[in-house]
């Protein structure tokens, strides 16, 4: 037989409040999930009994982090720091950006290079700041035109994630 038993809209039982055919779920804590090497797996807030898969084979702390990407580590969360985005830039907007004497300083300063980095600048269909050339570039740029110049022709034609 199902017990009826009479409360008011916070689960509290009173007399003459809604009718409900079963008693009302226990109030529970909000609680947090990582797994063995720290990574955050999310919060549950439900009855032990209903907990997901992931989260009953991790491991249980105190506190959820601020950015889900996040590591806990020795009884803390370690601080997110994004990767720093990838520069791109297009040959046609490098060369494009200088004027005719500083593209021929560029190239006068490149001609004293060895042959190796020349073609790979020379046949590069873009330049990276992940690529093992891009300081070069930079030191060029910045020694030729000063470093707010060298900024602006250097300026990324795009930005890739890391």
């Amino acid at each position: 037989m199902t017990e009826r038993l009479h409360v008011d809209d916070g689960g509290v039982p009173v007399e003459g409040a809604i009718e409900v055919s079963a008693k009302p779920r226990p109030l529970t804590m909000p609680r947090f999930f990582v797994d063995a090497d720290g990574k955050y797996l999310g919060s549950f807030d439900g009855l032990d009994e209903e907990i997901p898969a992931d989260m009953a084979n991790g491991i249980e702390i105190p506190t959820g982090p601020q950015d889900a990407r996040q590591i806990w580590k020795n009884g803390a969360w370690l601080p997110y720091t994004p990767p720093t985005p990838i520069s791109v830039l297009y040959p046609v907007n490098l060369w494009e950006r200088m004027t005719q004497s500083e593209a021929d300083a560029v190239g006068a300063v490149m001609d004293q290079q060895d042959f190796r980095t020349r073609k790979i600048f020379e046949s590069a269909s873009s330049y990276r700041s992940d690529h093992e050339l891009w300081p070069l570039l930079q030191q060029i740029a910045t020694q030729l035109f000063g470093s707010e110049r060298a900024a602006e022709v250097l300026a990324p034609s795009e930005l890739i994630p890391a």
